[in-house]
């Protein structure tokens, strides 16, 4: 003879049954409040899970909840976004099921994080729509502008400034796929190397660079090897676009340089410039996708916008540290500290 599921609305008759309905429950991802058939509440556990950080917010979440329960024209299974404007900010999705004759049932999920992240990916579409159409467009209106010229010599212009533009739209392109995977964090291929090689690989791409820019770009290493656990290609990465904008941001006639110390548990990849540096109020915003301190500057110097942030996920995928002093009109010292022993290390 087949054992006849509980109903959902009856509560546990024992001390064994409550503790299992109570550690079941506790596991769950949501709140959970049962009501039977009279409106008499059998469990509820939303303010253990989701304590609401202010009154006014507790207030709201269970106006919500009571609406659910006791709206007589609310049949069947309704859903109900909760907006709590904080600090913090909360999102919680109140969905209401009939347990047939047997009561309803109330579950509270806390979507903050969804939310925050389709707000992310929405304002992510939007710039990328922006940024690409400014090189599109300007490459449309030069060719059209190149159709119509007859005199060489402004052509050739033209022809320049198309070939301009496209450069950018190629930079765009492949500092958005790199940042694509190096965000995945689960593409970190990690191998032992010299961090020192990384210093002068770096060095060298960027010296002639550097140097038609009228600075002098010098490298500081230990004179012994030092090893590291990490991702070559991720660490080139994020130091180069350190380095590139070191350069883009700093006046002729000055300095940039790239140092490497190390202790026995961890190293510190550190680009210093004597350039314009950065105002304290734009410092906790210089990591976000497309922020830029001068945005005028960064355009005129092929800048994308998504250096930075490539180096802050580079660093959260070694399990480091981002360090930025800066000064204005004096310069800039961005500092990579990285466990020795890659991401994994316990020490």
């Amino acid at each position: 003879m087949d054992t006849p599921e509980p109903s959902p609305a009856e509560m546990p008759t024992t001390t064994a049954e409550a503790r299992l309905w109570h550690s079941a429950a506790s596991t769950m991802p949501f709140g959970i409040v049962l009501v039977d058939p009279e409106g008499h509440t059998l469990y509820r556990d939303v303010e253990a899970k989701f304590g609401a950080e202010s009154l006014n917010q507790r207030i709201l979440l269970d106006r919500a909840i009571a609406t659910l329960l006791h709206d007589p024209a609310a049949h069947g299974d309704v859903e109900r976004a909760v907006e709590l404007f904080g600090p913090p900010r909360r999102t919680f999705l109140v969905r209401r099921t009939w347990l047939d004759d047997r009561g309803q049932l109330i579950l509270v999920e806390d979507v903050s994080e969804l939310r925050r992240l389709e707000s992310v990916r929405r304002d992510f579409v939007a710039n990328v729509s922006h940024e690409l159409k400014t090189p599109v467009g300007a490459i449309v209106l030069l060719a059209e502008a190149l159709a119509q010229e007859d005199e060489p010599t402004t052509a050739q212009r033209l022809v320049q400034r198309i070939v301009d533009e496209g450069d950018r739209l190629a930079r765009l392109v492949s500092d958005l796929l790199d940042l694509s995977r190096i965000e995945e964090g689960s593409g970190v291929v990690l191998a032992e190397f010299d961090a020192r090689s990384l210093v002068e690989a770096v060095r060298e791409r960027f010296d002639e660079t550097a140097r038609r820019a009228d600075l002098t770009l010098d490298a500081l290493v230990p004179v012994t090897p030092t090893m590291v656990v990490g991702d070559r290609w991720q660490l080139e990465s994020a130091l180069s676009n350190l380095v590139d904008n070191a350069i883009k941001y700093s006046e002729p006639g000055g300095t940039v340089e790239i140092s490497l110390d190390a202790s026995d548990d961890t190293i510190v990849l550190a680009v210093r410039d004597e350039g314009i540096g950065i105002p304290a109020r734009d410092r906790e915003r210089i990591f976000e996708r497309f922020y830029r301190v001068d945005a005028a500057r960064s355009r005129a110097t092929g800048g994308t916008g998504l250096g930075l942030s490539i180096v802050r996920h580079v660093v959260e995928n070694h399990r480091g540290r981002l360090n930025v002093t800066s000064m204005e009109g004096v310069g800039s010292t961005f500092e990579l500290r990285l466990p020795r022993g890659g991401p994994n290390d316990g020490r």
